[in-house]
C-alpha cells in the first residue's frame, strides 16, 4: 500500500499501489511454486514483515503462544455467528469465527499489506494439479489434531465432503449444504488415497479450487458423531489457532489461544466477540474501554477517536455497496438507458462526504489497483442533465416512476445504510424518481437474496442493497454474474447477459491467472455499459483499534490474520 507518512499514536492506511496482472504464472506453476516452498506460506501465523510502513501496527507479544492478552471487539453483527461449518453472520463470521475456530486446506496470506491475498498451503502442505485443470491431489500435513485430540487427516476431509454433498450420509447436513453450494459446486468426486492424500476431482477444467477450500473448513468428527449437525454449534471444535471456549447465543463468544496449534501459535490468550450492530454503540465500547476494537464506529467519531490516540485503520479492499436492480420485470428489465440513468444521478462524492470519507466513490465494480479493474472505463460520473435526458429517452417522465428499494440497517460490510438511502433518496428526486425506502435487518436481507426478486413475496421490490465482497476471491462473482447461479440458489436480481457469462466460465477455466483476469475485465466492462449495478460506494474497510493493540495487518481482505496481533497491558 502508498500509506500517508505515520505520525504518533494511529496509522491510516491509503489506497494500495497498483497490482500488475503480468506478474501472474500459470495456474499449475504457481501451485507447484506453493508446493515447493518458493512462495510464501501462511501456516499459522505471520512470515512477513510486521513493520511495513502504516501497513500495520507495530508487533507485541511473544513470538510461540506468549501471553498476548485479551482482545476484546465489537462487531457490526447483530448476533454472534454461529460457529458451524460454514459460520453466518456473513463475511463477519468467517472473520472472526471461522478463521480462527478452523483451517481450510488453503488459506490466504494476510499477514501482509501490499497485494491482493493469494491461497497459501494451510491443512495441505502442498497439491498437484493435471493439465486440464479437473483433477486435484492434495497432501494433507501430518501430525495436526482437531481441539478434542481427533487426529486430522483424509478421513476426517473425507467425512466433511460427504456431510456436504451426500445426502445419503449418515451426517448429511442439509442446512449448511445449501449454503456451501457456491462453494462445493465444482467438486464431482473426492477419495482419500491414502490417509494423508486427498483426490478431488472437478465437474470441468477448473482454475480455482484454491479459492474454493478457503472457506471449506473442517469440524472434529468424533464431536460431529457425538452431538449431530443440529446441536453441534455449543460443541464447536476445529484445528484452528484458537478455540471456542465460551458461547452465549445473542451475547459474546469467547475463544481461547490454542497451544497445541500445528502453526505458529498466536500471541493473544483470548479474542472476546460481542454483536453490536449499532455503530453508536461500538464506538461507546471502544470509548469506555469495554473493547479494543471496534468495527466501523461511526465516521463522525473518527477525527475525535484519532485526537483521542486510537489507531484508524482504512485502506481499499475487495468489499462496496453495489445495490442490484430487479432484472426480471419492468421497469429494469431490457431497460439500459433507465439503469444508466441512476447510475448518472448518483452524487457519490456527497455520500462520502456524508460519511466523512471512511469510503471511495466507486467508478466500476472493483477498486483501481484490483487486477480485475477496467483501465480504460471511467463508469459513471455524477451528471443529472445526462440523467435526465437518458430518463427520458428510457421512456418516463419526472414523477412517473416511483420504485420501492429495500435495504438494511446494518450487519457486515454495510457500511451505513441509513444516511446513505436518504442521500440516495434525495439525489433520485432530483431528477424526478421517488424512491420508497424499506429497512430491514441483514439477515431478512440476505433471505430475500436466496430466494430472489422473483418470488411473490419479493416480487414488488425494484432495488435491492448489495454490499459484496468485490473481487476478494474470484469464486465470489458466481452467484452475482452468473445466469446459472450455483446449487439451487436462484437468479436473485435477473442479471443474465450473454458476455458476462460467457467471460466468467472462460475466466475460471482459463490456463493462467492473467489470462483469467483479461475474460474478468471484459466481464466487467459488459456490466458497466449495460449498467447492471448501481455502481456506488467502495468500503475502506474503517476499523479502529486501541492504542493498545499491536501487531495488526490492514490486508486487502475482509479478513484479519489474528494470530500476529497482542494487547498490550
Amino acid at each position: 500500500m502508498s500509506p500517508d507518512e505515520p505520525i504518533p499514536s494511529r496509522r491510516r492506511v491509503r489506497r494500495p499501489g497498483r497490482t500488475s496482472p503480468g506478474r501472474s504464472r500459470a495456474w499449475r506453476l504457481f501451485a507447484v511454486l506453493i508446493a515447493l516452498g518458493l512462495i510464501a506460506a501462511a501456516c499459522g501465523g505471520s512470515s512477513g514483515d510486521s513493520s511495513s510502513e502504516g501497513g500495520s501496527a507495530d508487533t507485541g507479544g511473544e513470538a510461540e503462544g506468549g501471553t498476548g492478552g485479551t482482545l476484546r471487539i465489537a462487531m457490526s453483527a447483530g448476533n454472534v455467528p454461529w460457529p458451524s461449518t460454514p459460520p453466518n453472520e456473513g463475511y463477519e463470521g468467517y472473520r472472526f469465527v471461522g478463521n480462527n475456530i478452523y483451517d481450510g486446506l488453503t488459506r490466504l496470506n494476510l499477514d501482509q499489506t501490499e497485494e491482493l491475498p493469494t491461497p497459501q498451503p494451510s491443512l495441505a502442505e502442498s497439491w498437484e494439479v493435471n493439465a486440464d485443470q479437473t483433477e486435484w491431489t492434495f497432501t494433507l500435513r501430518q501430525g495436526v489434531t482437531f481441539h478434542d485430540g481427533t487426529p486430522f487427516n483424509a478421513d476426517a476431509v473425507i467425512f466433511q465432503f460427504d456431510r456436504n454433498k451426500t445426502p445419503e450420509f449418515e451426517f448429511f447436513d442439509k442446512i449448511n449444504s445449501a449454503r456451501y453450494n457456491a462453494t462445493f459446486r465444482y467438486f464431482k468426486t473426492w477419495e482419500k488415497v491414502d490417509d494423508y492424500t486427498v483426490k478431488f476431482t472437478m465437474t470441468q477444467p477448473y482454475a480455482w479450487t484454491l479459492y474454493d477450500l478457503l472457506t471449506v473448513y473442517f469440524p472434529s468428527p468424533t464431536v460431529v458423531r457425538a452431538v449431530g449437525n443440529d446441536n453441534y454449534n455449543p460443541s464447536a471444535v476445529g484445528t484452528g489457532p484458537f478455540k471456542m471456549t465460551k458461547y452465549v447465543d445473542g451475547e459474546v463468544m469467547e475463544l481461547t489461544r490454542n497451544d497445541e496449534y500445528w502453526g505458529t501459535k498466536a500471541k493473544l490468550d483470548k479474542i472476546v466477540l460481542y454483536p453490536q450492530a449499532e455503530a453508536a454503540s461500538r464506538l461507546a465500547a471502544l470509548q469506555s474501554g469495554e473493547v479494543e476494537w471496534a468495527e466501523v464506529p461511526s465516521p463522525d467519531a473518527v477525527p475525535q477517536l484519532e485526537a483521542e490516540g486510537f489507531q484508524v485503520m482504512m485502506g481499499q479492499h475487495p468489499g462496496a455497496i453495489m445495490p442490484r436492480f430487479n432484472e426480471h420485470r419492468a421497469p429494469f428489465k431490457d431497460n439500459v438507458k433507465l439503469r444508466q440513468a441512476l447510475n448518472y444521478a448518483l452524487d457519490r462524492e456527497g455520500t462520502n462526504a456524508l460519511m466523512n470519507n471512511v469510503g471511495e466513490p466507486a467508478s466500476q465494480y472493483v477498486y483501481e489497483g484490483h487486477p480485475d479493474y477496467v483501465e480504460d472505463n471511467p463508469g459513471y460520473s455524477y451528471d443529472l442533465d445526462k440523467a435526465k435526458q437518458l430518463l427520458a429517452e428510457s421512456g418516463f417522465e419526472p414523477g412517473q416512476l416511483n420504485l420501492k428499494m429495500v435495504y438494511t440497517t446494518g450487519g457486515s460490510g454495510n457500511m451505513f445504510p441509513g444516511p446513505m438511502m436518504e442521500k440516495l433518496q434525495a439525489d433520485f428526486k432530483a431528477i424526478g424518481v421517488n424512491v420508497n425506502i424499506v429497512p430491514v435487518e441483514w439477515n431478512t436481507l440476505i433471505t430475500i437474496g436466496l430466494e430472489g426478486l422473483d418470488k411473490p413475496q419479493n416480487a414488488d421490490i425494484d432495488i435491492l442493497w448489495a454490499s459484496p465482497a468485490a473481487g476478494m476471491i474470484p469464486p465470489g462473482y458466481n452467484v452475482t454474474f452468473l445466469c446459472d447461479r450455483p446449487g439451487p440458489q436462484p437468479n436473485a436480481a435477473g442479471l443474465c447477459d450473454p458476455v458476462i457469462n460467457e467471460n466468467y466460465l472462460a475466466a475460471m477455466q482459463a490456463a493462467t491467472p492473467e489470462e483469467s483476469h483479461e475474460y474478468v475485465r471484459k466481464m466487467m466492462t459488459a456490466a458497466l455499459d449495460n449498467a447492471h449495478f448501481l455502481f456506488w460506494m467502495q468500503d475502506k474497510n474503517l476499523r479502529v483499534l486501541a492504542p493498545s493493540v499491536q501487531g495488526y495487518h490492514h490486508a486487502q481482505s475482509w479478513w484479519v490474520d489474528f494470530t500476529t496481533i497482542s494487547v498490550d497491558g
